[in-house]
């Protein structure tokens, strides 16, 4: 099933499902996802789903950005970032990556694990920056890193396996968090035991519980 995540300033709103033929988008109540926005319009844009997802931009005043780029009507692909006025939407294709319900954690946020919901043996070890120090257990199934409006992350927790996936939307990709030294493209990337990350000034190491 086909998702989108909206996020304003980087930080995760909530997560809508994509199960009508229309979802419809901008600042007026009656919208299947409301933007409190004065740069949107009040029917901004709507996504269908006509076998694969499209965004289509419903002659807006500010238009649609999809990843950097301001587009009419286009397809969308998993990990995808739609802007509209000052949220951004991150689409997610469960066909491609199959992520359990959002659970958000402050960034840089270290929670212990529910009863219910145990650690799977990995955590994220900030070895320098601001945050050094800080241990941030993964024993949720989103957990995010970094300082809204300056860089974010995500590490997405599936079964025993672990994702990070960038949340932004610029376009540059040079501006994007890194891995082992690699900045990140849009797509989600999974993650080893031993990997270095860096979000927002930390650098951190992903890295078996001990």
């Amino acid at each position: 099933m086909a998702k989108v995540i909206l996020m304003h300033e980087g930080t995760i709103v909530r997560e809508y499902i994509l199960d009508k033929e229309r979802t419809t988008i901008g600042r007026k109540p009656d919208n299947d996802i409301q933007l409190d926005d004065p740069t949107v319009s009040g029917g901004h844009a709507a996504l269908l789903l006509i076998q694969n997802v499209y965004i289509e931009d419903l002659n807006s005043t500010n238009g649609v950005l999809l990843n950097g780029k301001k587009v009419s009507k286009r397809q969308l692909k998993h990990g995808d970032i739609v802007r509209i006025g000052r949220h951004e939407l991150k689409f997610v294709d469960e066909k491609t990556n199959s992520f359990d319900s959002t659970v958000v954690l402050s960034p840089g946020q270290v929670t212990p694990a529910a009863e219910t919901d145990k650690p799977h043996g990995y955590v994220v070890k900030v070895t320098q920056g601001p945050n050094q120090g800080k241990i941030i257990e993964l024993a949720r199934s989103y957990t995010t890193l970094g300082r809204p409006g300056l860089q974010v992350a995500v590490i997405a927790r599936r079964g025993t396996s672990y994702y990070m996936m960038p949340m932004g939307g610029t376009g540059d990709r040079a501006a994007n968090p890194r891995i082992n030294g690699e900045p990140m493209s849009a797509a989600s990337v999974p993650l080893t035991d031993g990997d270095i990350l860096e979000v927002a000034g930390d650098t951190m190491c992903f890295t078996a519980a001990e």
